[in-house]
């Protein structure tokens, strides 16, 4: 499941990626500084996150991570619906603020799932998957954002909730048989 995760994530990372230039050039004038301020803000959210997840005290477990997931999901699906500057700068800080969280506790939780003989083949795989998604992200993203315009955070947001959300019910049903 982490491996689809992580496939997941970077596939509607690719979709955020290509979004965010076209959003500042289409909707708020194209100007330098909007997109600027946007990475700023996004690079802000991702050291809060780090140090968040630096700071945190309970063990990593792949819930949480769904829980995350499915929340990011759901602020991309409202702010992209209610696109506005601040929705838009809000959207940079709380990816930043997941993405952070996401890649130290799929990283943490691989390590401590995995046998240290095994960890440097499983990492390689684990970033094989990873990396290999987003060129299908930024095919099927590159195409239609300038259809699909400030929904395409829409899009994103659905591509998140869904397939985490199954995972998430999947999840607590293996716990509760483990329980049983």
């Amino acid at each position: 499941m982490n491996l689809f995760s992580m496939a997941i994530f970077n596939f509607c990372f690719a979709g955020y990626l290509l979004a965010a230039p076209y959003i500042s050039s289409h909707f708020f004038g194209g100007r330098s500084e909007n997109y600027s301020l946007f990475l700023t803000i996004y690079a802000v959210g991702g050291l809060i996150g780090g140090i968040w997840l630096t700071l945190e005290k309970r063990i990593v477990s792949i819930r949480v991570i769904y829980y995350e997931e499915l929340f990011y999901g759901t602020v991309l699906i409202i702010c992209g619906t209610f696109l506005s500057f601040f929705t838009w700068i809000l959207i940079a800080l709380i990816c930043g603020i997941v993405q952070a969280r996401f890649f130290g506790s799929i990283a943490t939780l691989i390590q401590n799932e995995t046998d240290l003989e095994f960890l440097g083949r499983v990492f390689g795989l684990t970033y094989l998957c990873f990396d290999g998604i987003q060129p299908l992200g930024n095919f099927l993203f590159g195409f239609f954002i300038s259809s699909w315009q400030h929904w395409t955070y829409v899009v994103i947001g659905i591509f998140l909730i869904v397939p985490f959300g199954i995972m998430l019910y999947f999840e607590r049903q293996a716990g509760q048989r483990k329980a049983d």
